[in-house]
């Protein structure tokens, strides 16, 4: 299954715009199940551009425009291949087993273990994870499975009471939140359980027979360290495993760790606008070029 990507984003201001330095996490990673066929970046001011990989493997790209600009366009396009997804039976491990090695689990995984950014152990968050908590002789992935689910079941999906900055408490008061909610409020729970678990930043392919996901096509899932399994992929927005449709782009503690971009500017003018706008549609071809001009001339027809 081949799917195209782009990622467009475009900054206004309101007087000219100088020194501007942009961290950018959007090329998807080549995982288990996936590969970056093609990437292009493109930016249309005069840019220094730095690829490198950060603490956690992810692909970034370092951006700096030095020059006075009203304006600046980043685009990112991707072709990836993804194969189906197939899951896995694995024998079921206790809590009471699980547990025993906690030791082992912290001294591996501690950043997937502890509070981070986003996602801190507050009263709030311990008090409702005590309703919810695992027991002894349950399952370990069985428990996971039951929470991605719980969360969903508890929280609303409304796009306007939180927002990118907004932390579990935040969630946990508006009783409602985004993608990005779900998973840290999931991963949250996890933690305190002594399961590790590490948030992603990715895309979501639409529904086959669809075409594009519009404003959906940006998403947030977790992945959860399970014995026998390793890090497996959770969606609590939609309940269920990640599949084929999940296409991982970054990999961090939480949201902090992974923005598609972020950066500073200097200008005499606080205000800015920008404005961003991403498709994912499959495609038959190969090249992310051939397809781009594909498309170019079917809009000349």
């Amino acid at each position: 299954m081949l799917v195209r990507i782009r990622h467009a984003t475009r900054f206004a201001y309101g007087q000219e715009a100088r020194d501007s330095h942009n961290e950018l996490r959007l090329r998807p990673l080549d995982a288990e199940g996936q590969r970056c066929v093609e990437y292009d970046l493109s930016i249309d001011q005069p840019a220094a551009v730095l690829p490198y990989r950060d603490f956690f493997g992810n692909n970034a790209h370092s951006v700096s425009v030095s020059a006075p600009h009203r304006e600046l366009t980043i685009v990112s396009q991707a072709l990836i291949e993804r194969d189906e997804q197939v899951s896995n039976t694995y024998p079921e491990v206790t809590f009471r087993t699980f547990l025993a090695e906690d030791a082992a689990h912290i001294r591996d995984y501690c950043e997937f273990l502890n509070p981070s950014h986003y996602i801190p152990f507050s009263e709030r968050l311990q008090k409702l994870f005590w309703q919810a908590r695992p027991g002894d002789s349950e399952d370990v992935a069985a428990y996971v499975m039951r929470m991605v689910q719980w969360v969903r079941d508890q929280f609303d999906y409304q796009k306007a009471r939180t927002n990118v900055h907004s932390n579990l408490d935040d969630i946990l008061k508006s009783g409602s939140g985004v993608c990005q909610d779900f998973a840290h409020l999931t991963i949250g729970f996890l933690r305190l359980a002594g399961v590790p678990a590490r948030y992603i930043s990715g895309f979501l392919a639409p529904n086959k027979g669809s075409t594009d996901l519009g404003e959906q096509a940006s998403h947030a899932w977790l992945e959860a360290w399970l014995p026998h399994a390793g890090w497996t992929g959770f969606d609590p927005t939609l309940r269920y495993r990640t599949d084929e449709r999940h296409i991982k782009v970054a990999i961090g503690r939480d949201y902090a760790d992974v923005p598609p971009l972020k950066g500073t500017y200097r200008s005499n003018h606080a205000n800015q606008v920008m404005t961003v706008d991403v498709k994912v549609v499959y495609t038959s071809s190969t090249s992310l070029t051939d397809d781009l001009n594909s498309q170019a001339a079917q809009a000349q027809q």
